[in-house]
């Protein structure tokens, strides 16, 4: 049978290059050279130098129940694959199912015909029946007496012209729901805030209402991007972790070379035409790509810088609002947001902590933090939350607000109820109840729209004249 794409959901070679992405990118500065060599040589360079748990790797669950009941049956497994045979011989210790391993070697790559031939030598007394994923794999199944099929019916009747079909694995194609989830659909209301000006200085007319939802759009779809990005650099320790195995990439549900493909042409086009709506727009979202991809390969791993840089994306996106929309913000609401969204880092951060048990002490969280952090981002998280409760009471006096607001004093009851939105969100992190992004959480949370229902009558009162 095939490893790649079959008892993976994956492919080794890609696991690698991932892996050198994130650990030592400049390693892949080599590659070119290592691709004069042949592929099976460029595959043995990548083997040799990045680094891979087979133990997490996403397998055909049904396939490995059907693998198990065969050796049960007393039948010889042949593990025969074109990665590199330091990975393939990891992967056949780690599941005990396989009789012998055929791998690539230098200046074999064991893939198509090559493999089809070298079966067909090795057990022409016997025969053999073959288990693949792809067009690559009929060369190998015309040879076979019988295969198995890991993929769509189509393959599987494409592989029945040439051979008999004992079975069909199938593995269904990512759907859009998929990549939905893969775009952090649900993420996209954290850029509502690029609305936030506008609606701060009571400018609500088309035009710019118009503008603001193009920059909406292409901030998001770049925000896309970078996630797709983390999560391919993340996909080890996500593996390890108890929420977080289940994102697409992380659990195989979408491939490595297709996440790279879609995330470069997001970050690229949204950029182009971030520029064409505004140059100081072009200009936030190149930084904010530049930021998120120093954070995602670096600066998350570096304890506290990691929250206040998370923390400064929700304000650059206000400040991109103001940009796009042409409408100046005030330095108090400025510094307000700054600890807002420091202490939603913090909780963030805190909750991860609480979930991650004992990946954290291992070092394989991804994160420069130990569990008796807990208690300093607790502190930090909720020092932030005064600070900004105590920033926005100042700011509802600025001239700012007094030019707009007839009665700004109705203002201050907004403060005690931020604060208890906030004082209830570092409850349910102290409590485990925390298992998500504290913005995500808030769009499931009745609660919180009674918060931001209250919020928005309170900003209407205040509106009226005395």
């Amino acid at each position: 049978m095939d490893l790649d794409g079959t008892l993976l959901k994956t492919d080794m070679m890609w696991e690698c290059v991932i892996s050198l992405l994130k650990v030592n990118p400049a390693a892949l500065l080599g590659a070119p050279a290592w691709l004069l060599q042949g592929r099976a040589g460029f595959k043995r360079k990548l083997a040799q130098r990045a680094i891979v748990d087979v133990a997490t790797l996403p397998y055909q669950s049904d396939l490995l129940e059907f693998l198990s009941s065969q050796r049960q049956l007393g039948r010889r497994i042949v593990l025969v694959t074109a990665a590199d045979g330091s990975l393939a011989q990891s992967v056949a210790l780690h599941l005990g199912l396989f009789d012998e391993v055929l791998h690539s070697e230098e200046g074999l790559n064991l893939k198509g015909k090559t493999k089809a031939e070298l079966l067909q030598s090795k057990f022409s007394k016997t025969g053999f029946e073959y288990i693949g994923n792809s067009r690559a794999d009929l060369p190998v199944w015309k040879a076979a007496r019988a295969g198995y099929v890991v993929g769509s019916k189509q393959l599987a009747r494409r592989a029945s012209a040439v051979t008999a079909i004992e079975g069909v694995f199938e593995k269904p194609t990512a759907s859009v729901w998929t990549w939905l989830r893969a775009f952090r659909g649900h993420h996209w209301a954290k850029n509502l805030l690029l609305f936030l000006p506008l609606l701060l200085a009571h400018k609500l007319r088309s035009g710019p209402l118009l503008t603001v939802a193009a920059g909406f759009l292409l901030f998001s779809f770049c925000a896309s991007s970078i996630y797709i990005l983390n999560d391919l650099l993340d996909l080890h320790s996500d593996r390890e972790h108890p929420w977080k195995r289940k994102r697409p990439f992380a659990s195989g549900e979408t491939s490595i070379p297709m996440g790279l493909l879609v995330s470069a042409l997001l970050v690229t086009v949204t950029i182009l035409l971030g520029f064409w709506l505004s140059v100081s727009f072009g200009g936030v979202l190149t930084a904010y790509s530049a930021a998120t991809l120093w954070y995602t390969l670096q600066l998350k791993r570096l304890a506290l810088v990691d929250v206040f840089v998370l923390s400064s994306f929700y304000t650059l996106r206000i400040w991109g609002g103001s940009l796009v929309s042409s409408v100046p913000l005030s330095e108090w609401f400025l510094g307000f947001s700054l600890f807002f969204f420091l202490a939603l880092a913090m909780a963030k951060r805190y909750s991860e902590l609480t979930h991650a048990g004992s990946l954290v002490e291992s070092g394989n969280s991804g994160r420069a933090y130990s569990q008796a952090d807990r208690g300093l981002l607790m502190h930090l998280g909720i020092g932030s939350t005064f600070s900004a409760v105590v920033i926005f009471a100042l700011y509802t006096q600025s001239k700012e607000v007094l030019n707009l607001y007839p009665r700004p004093d109705l203002l201050l009851l907004i403060c005690p109820v931020i604060l208890y939105w906030l004082s209830r969100l570092w409850l349910k992190a102290n409590r485990g109840e925390l298992d998500e992004d504290p913005v995500t959480l808030s769009l499931g949370d009745p609660v919180s729209y009674l918060v931001a229902a209250l919020i928005i009558f309170m900003l209407l009162l205040s509106s009226r004249p005395t």
